[in-house]
């Protein structure tokens, strides 16, 4: 018989899991909500796009007011601006042999505010702020398909409901054991200790099927103040308050060609999915310290220290199974049902990792600019609180162990020809997983290019970024009884495609 592997390795695959397809025991919280939250890639001005969000030196840039908040000390007149745009996210998947794609588009409005020059005169100059900046756009699509012959989602399922007693004392228990159980998809195999078999198993030919649509954002409202000593040290904080919005549609189903029929018992099967809705809102604190210093006109130093963000979700869940199969009971001659569900509400704490940022940057003349900026955030840091000590420790052990410091490289330059503005950029982020195999298959790069027009007090500006990331979906985990693997990942790919045009004022 297959059997999981409950090591610290075998868990955590399976929570990585969860990042893609949402599904397992899902009324407890997994490392799939801290890394959500926890790693950001804002969307901001159309220039701050174009540029990589290199603005960490540069500054006065609306959007680096969730980066370096000092770049506020630039400002010499007030401005108002908005950035509105489009996204268009595609996702490529190859599971046993069989390549699909799933794409998907969405409309944006990433930032809107305007900054106020508090006071120009004399060696200290102020400035205030306020407005909002996009940090994270969740939409996202993943689909991928194909004949597994090693093994049934199914199995992993029945093996992770083991010490459950879901025909009496965890009848209610939102867990995807209690729906398989309910619908014949699973049975007891030893009701002493609670163990279970699956109906499904290896050389069915079943064709799996797995689908995740991802919806919403992190919004930043930020609430900043600033401003430089003899234009020379640029200062300044932000009060950030995040808010989320984040939706998920998953589905996972397993299906066969032909009527596959179970003796004794007259049990006729031909397919089943499972689907999740899930829907989590809340808002977040954290504060935005920055330091910009200029030794030289050509020459900036910026440094700046996120505190970790404090988040306060509410998630909302509802989960259905629905079969297409024929399970009669011999008392009555009744079949089980073909369909049950469960939904729960949850409240939970997520606090995400300090990080630190250090930026240079350099113009030339008075016709080009150039930003260099890192970033480092230790995501074993990433904490959860929802009440339950001994699973909290549970879970921190396994970020503990499994995730590592991590960087991200942003690079942009800017150059001018009268009223033109022609600007690109690049991002590196790299992979926050200590495990060298998702090391391996795992990748996020994005090109950036723009251009600006400036028209006497307006500018318009137009961003386009290019984001192109790699994934493996290891489903489930599931060995057999020497350890050998039962199910191939998937490779996911995974591209999105935003543009944004900023209309901005300066009086």
């Amino acid at each position: 018989m297959h059997t999981i592997r409950y090591g610290e390795l075998a868990k955590f695959m399976g929570f990585v899991a969860l990042c893609f397809f949402g599904f397992g025991n899902v009324s407890a919280q997994t490392d799939a909500d801290l890394l959500r939250y926890s790693m950001v890639n804002p969307i901001g001005t159309a220039r701050y796009n174009a540029m990589g969000g290199a603005f960490g030196a540069l500054g006065a840039n609306f959007a680096s007011l969730s980066t370096n908040p000092a770049g506020i000390g630039f400002y010499t007149r007030h401005e108002v601006s908005v950035t509105l745009g489009g996204l268009a996210g595609k996702g490529v998947s190859d599971y046993y042999g069989e390549r699909t794609s799933v794409d998907g588009e969405r409309f944006l409005v990433p930032q809107g505010g305007g900054v106020l020059c508090v006071r120009q005169s004399g060696a200290v100059k102020l400035q205030a702020a306020f407005g909002a900046n996009r940090l994270k756009d969740f939409n996202n699509n993943a689909y991928s398909r194909g004949v597994n012959n090693q093994s049934s989602y199914m199995e992993y399922v029945a093996a992770q409901s083991a010490g459950y007693d879901f025909a009496a004392r965890d009848q209610y228990a939102a867990h995807l054991g209690n729906l398989a159980y309910q619908t014949g998809l699973m049975d007891y195999s030893d009701t002493t200790d609670f163990l279970y078999n699956s109906l499904l198993g290896p050389g069915m030919g079943l064709e799996q099927r797995h689908v995740l649509r991802e919806y919403g954002n992190i919004t930043e409202m930020v609430f900043s103040f600033g401003g430089n000593w003899a234009e020379k040290l640029y200062f300044g904080a932000t009060l950030g308050i995040p808010v989320v919005d984040y939706r998920q549609e998953s589905v996972v189903g397993e299906s066969s060609d032909a009527v596959l029929e179970f003796q004794p018992g007259n049990i006729r099967f031909k397919s089943y999915e499972f689907s999740q809705d899930m829907d989590v809102s809340g808002t977040g604190i954290n504060l935005k310290l920055g330091l910009i210093y200029k030794p030289a006109h050509f020459f900036r130093v910026g440094l700046a220290f996120h505190t970790p963000t404090h988040y306060w979700l509410r998630e909302r869940t509802t989960v259905q199974v629905n079969t297409d199969m024929d399970y009669p009971l011999e008392d009555d001659g009744t079949s089980l049902p073909n369909q049950s569900s469960y939904g729960y509400e949850d409240r939970y704490e997520v606090i995400t990792p300090a990080k630190g940022i250090l930026s240079l940057g350099f113009l030339i003349k008075n016709f080009g600019a150039i930003g260099i900026e890192g970033e480092l955030t230790d995501y074993r840091k990433m904490r959860l609180d929802v009440g339950d000590w001994d699973y909290e420790n549970s879970l921190q052990s396994l970020v503990d162990e499994n995730y590592r410091l991590s960087g991200v490289v942003r690079f942009g330059t800017e150059w001018r020809v009268s009223i033109l503005s022609f600007r690109a950029g690049y991002i590196w982020q790299s992979c926050p997983y200590a495990n060298q195999a998702l090391r391996d298959n795992w990748y996020d790069h994005t090109a950036t290019f723009g251009l600006g027009l400036t028209l006497g007090r307006w500018n318009l500006d137009f961003g386009f970024m290019a984001n192109y990331g790699k994934r493996t979906d290891d489903f489930y985990y599931l060995t057999d009884q020497c350890g050998a693997p039962l199910v191939s990942p998937a490779s996911l790919k995974l591209s999105k495609y935003a543009y944004t045009f900023s209309l901005g004022c300066r009086f």
